[in-house]
């Protein structure tokens, strides 16, 4: 029996979806994850068809780890996806990088230096996404409504609560998330 981990229920059940070929859990997966990775891509030297092309890449890479048995997943699926993604399109832009270095008489554009660093930034990325998609779901909600610079004023308003409430909980919420980040074993090896 195939063994399935995931850190939350419907991701759980989402894994088992693709084990089985759930047509209704494929969707789930794209509306889930997919637009965030277009966003990505195309902030990257990439086009929407480009990020559908390695989407559908993360998708079989995912069915094959799930299918081989043992998988566990340690963050939410949608940062799992977000990660695998730009990893695999990190790759590909090298690789192109690499074959238009060999070939003569077309100018290049020296990439390895700043795609060492966007692997670098990915991989902090992988670290922050794990820990705050832990917090809860309030916490996750004013996190990313701060992230996106929505006032403290307006962001009471959506929780029918005070500003000064919003405020008091912003600072234990990022108090928690850099704590957690901060006691990860990879947090040393990436700093």
């Amino acid at each position: 029996m195939k063994m399935i981990h995931a850190s939350n229920t419907q991701d759980q059940q989402l894994l088992e979806g693709i084990l089985n070929a759930d047509n209704q859990a494929i969707e789930a997966i794209y509306s889930l994850a997919l637009p965030a990775v277009i966003s990505w891509v195309k902030e990257n030297n990439g086009s929407e068809s480009d990020a559908r092309d390695i989407f559908q890449e993360a998708l079989i890479a995912l069915f094959r780890k799930v299918e081989s048995g043992e998988f566990k997943l340690t963050c939410t699926l949608k940062s799992f996806l977000r990660i695998m993604c730009r990893n695999l399109w990190l790759s590909r832009l090298r690789n192109k990088q690499n074959q238009a270095s060999s070939l003569d008489g077309i100018e290049t554009v020296d990439l390895d230096a700043d795609l060492e660093s966007r692997l670098e930034q990915s991989e902090k990325e992988q670290l922050f996404f794990k820990h705050f998609d832990l917090l809860g779901e309030n916490c996750r909600k004013i996190m990313q409504w701060f992230f996106e610079k929505v006032p403290l004023k307006q962001i009471a308003e959506k929780l029918d609560t005070s500003e000064s409430y919003i405020k008091k909980r912003k600072f234990i919420c990022k108090e928690k998330l850099v704590k957690a980040i901060q006691n990860d074993e990879r947090f040393e090896e990436l700093r």
